[in-house]
């Protein structure tokens, strides 16, 4: 790799010769990796700290999400650094979000997060699992099976009853972004692993068995994921996960399904719009107003 930086002595390598430091900044190359950034500050900031200002420099102006950054050998090497040093920088930087490791690939610029809304004009159950484009949503498994204890409760229905279970992945730049695990009782739509299960569940349950939800319960929850889920997001165990868990009803207060989805924290990003519902009503009045 070539670089138009200087190294700087590391007190874990106080054998290796003192160098000076550039004072311009690299550009990248147009035929090869990106040319590394000179370390910025002086004497009194930490390596690490300006080691990580560097590679911030060169995410920030050279790379773009995906990019592979060198390696710690190859950083510690051109920059005269010790590993530790090296990777307390990088280290820093996955911890901030801005990198990923990969295991035996490398480290990454993150992809930028999806900004979702968290409810959707088109359909009140509609969510960013559901609004992507055709082909990106996957079938992993379709099953019945025995209703848990922790589910009967919020379907309303005996521990044991047969429930359908349909878990689904969302796949996005390549990768697994989020899981959802649907469950719908065998007895409101006996033929459900029938049909076709890559649209929003709910629609189907609609659409095709006449089940139309009017209102449902939601919460969101931070998470660590398990080794099933990790495996299944290609991301390290105990990694935060974003959960919903919604529980959608009939008219009646029946309960047709209980879906939880699972976010990589690091793929999504969720807004909400607020409004004061008085100043509707105000609008409003001064349009009647103006009318009469």
């Amino acid at each position: 790799m070539n670089l138009r930086v200087n190294r700087l002595p590391d007190p874990a390598l106080r054998s290796k010769r003192h160098r000076s430091r550039t004072t311009s900044a690299a550009q990248p190359s147009p035929d090869g990796p990106p040319i590394l950034r000179p370390l910025r500050g002086g004497s009194a900031i930490p390596l690490w700290l300006q080691l990580k200002h560097a590679l911030r420099d060169m995410i920030t102006f050279d790379l773009g999400p995906g990019d592979r950054i060198p390696t710690e050998a190859e950083l510690g090497e051109h920059y005269g650094l010790s590993r530790i040093t090296v990777r307390q920088a990088v280290t820093s930087l996955v911890d901030e979000g801005l990198l990923h490791r990969q295991q035996g690939r490398g480290t990454f610029v993150r992809l930028a997060r999806r900004d979702v809304p968290l409810t959707d004009h088109g359909h009140f159950l509609t969510s960013a699992f559901d609004g992507v484009p055709p082909g990106t949503i996957t079938v992993h498994a379709a099953e019945a099976v025995p209703c848990p204890n922790w589910l009967a409760s919020r379907l309303g229905i005996a521990a044991g009853a047969p429930v359908h279970k349909v878990r689904r992945l969302l796949e996005r730049d390549g990768g697994v972004a989020a899981i959802r695990t649907c469950f719908v009782p065998v007895a409101l739509a006996p033929d459900l692993l029938d049909t076709d299960l890559v649209p929003p569940l709910h629609l189907v349950l609609e659409q095709v068995f006449g089940l139309v939800a009017e209102e449902a319960e939601e919460r969101l929850e931070m998470i660590r994921a398990d080794a099933f889920r990790a495996g299944l997001l290609q991301v390290p165990e105990h990694e935060p996960l974003v959960l919903t868990e919604r529980i959608a009803f009939d008219a009646s207060g029946r309960a047709l399904e209980c879906a939880r989805t699972y976010y990589r924290a690091d793929a999504f990003s969720f807004t909400r719009s607020l409004r004061r519902k008085e100043a509707r009503g105000r609008c409003l009045t001064a349009t009647l107003q103006n009318v009469l």
